[in-house]
């Protein structure tokens, strides 16, 4: 395992890498065979849903169980991975805890323990030589040739490079934390139950064998291939300096708000928000910004089961109050 501490050439000038960054050794090893391995099933399964669907057909329980899902596992990623997890944006209780990080881990995008340290170092040098999936830069810091290649490197072709973050540098309160480490040890439970074992059972229980089938290609693995396309899309498109979407604020990175994306992501394509106030747990700062994830963590600080919930600019109290949110500028 090598940390980089090193020197890199870009466009024919030396550029020093920030600290944290694996190049090669046995932790990238580990990390691209279970890249390949993950991915592998999920493209494959994504294919045999297409031909299933072709050739049986699907009816609403594929289609209920599939949204019910999606939209289970994508507040997973966006409330417990991101805004949690990362950002430390609301705390809560053991049990609480335990539950997201259960559904987001069964957002099927990784262990924990490596999409905090990724997140995190993606903020320090956003667009920069160190961002782990920039557009504008590969793993090492070399700029990308072309805006297309760089567009697909931060889609996903990020994960198969040979370079890994340092969880001891970026993420020892993951380290520390004994119910996250649980859900990383046991990632690939989770990753099952997500994909195959609670869709297939809710399948089985409503129509059969048949029924389950459907479920567990369409509404399992299908559905966690477009989950993780939807959420790539924020490393991509939303970090396009403005070729698609809007900057509500101008910040010295690529960031902009996708309206489209945002809605997909039940808020997390509101990109350039949350760069600006990357704490808040609620991050729409107008009302045609669409933050699901943000309104229910509110919701769940009225409840009592969140508190401590994170608000830096002073929206999160105008929505709780009934008023109309204030625009940013």
């Amino acid at each position: 395992m090598t940390a980089i501490q090193g020197v890199v050439s870009e466009e024919g000038a030396d550029r020093k890498m920030p600290p944290g960054v694996i190049v090669g050794g046995p932790v990238v090893d580990a990390k691209l065979r279970e890249s390949y391995a993950l991915l592998g099933i999920i493209y494959a399964g994504s294919v045999a849903a297409v031909i299933w669907t072709i050739m049986q057909g699907i009816g609403w329980a594929e289609i209920a169980v599939f949204v019910g899902m999606f939209g289970l596992t994508m507040f997973g990623m966006g409330a417990g991975m991101h805004r949690l997890l990362v950002h430390r944006s609301f705390r809560c209780g053991p049990v609480v805890r335990a539950f997201f990080c259960a559904i987001a881990t069964m957002a099927v995008q990784g262990s924990i323990l490596k999409w905090v340290a990724h997140h995190r170092r993606h903020h320090l040098y956003t667009d920069k030589p160190g961002d782990a999936h920039s557009p504008y830069y590969d793993g090492v810091g070399n700029r990308h040739v072309s805006f297309v290649k760089g567009m697909l490197h931060a889609q996903g072709g990020w994960v198969f490079d040979h370079v890994a973050t340092d969880g001891e540098y970026y993420a020892k309160d993951i380290l520390a934390d004994p119910i996250a480490m649980f859900f990383v040890r046991t990632r690939w439970v989770w990753y099952g139950m997500s994909a195959v074992f609670i869709p297939g059972a809710i399948g089985y229980a409503v129509g059969g064998f048949h029924t389950m089938m459907g479920c567990v290609l369409f509404s399992g693995l299908l559905r966690v291939y477009l989950s993780i396309t939807a959420t790539s899309l924020v490393n991509s498109v939303c970090h396009s300096d403005g070729r698609y979407g809007y900057r509500r604020f101008e910040l010295n990175d690529g960031t902009t708000n996708e309206l489209v994306i945002s809605f997909l992501t039940l808020g997390e394509g509101l990109h350039n928000n949350h760069h600006r106030f990357p704490r808040d747990a609620y991050i729409s700062h107008a009302w045609y910004e669409f933050d699901m994830t943000g309104l229910i963590i509110l919701g769940l600080g009225k409840l009592g089961l969140v508190h401590d919930v994170f608000d830096g600019s002073g929206r999160a109290s105008t929505v709780a109050t009934g008023e109309t949110s204030r625009a940013g500028s």
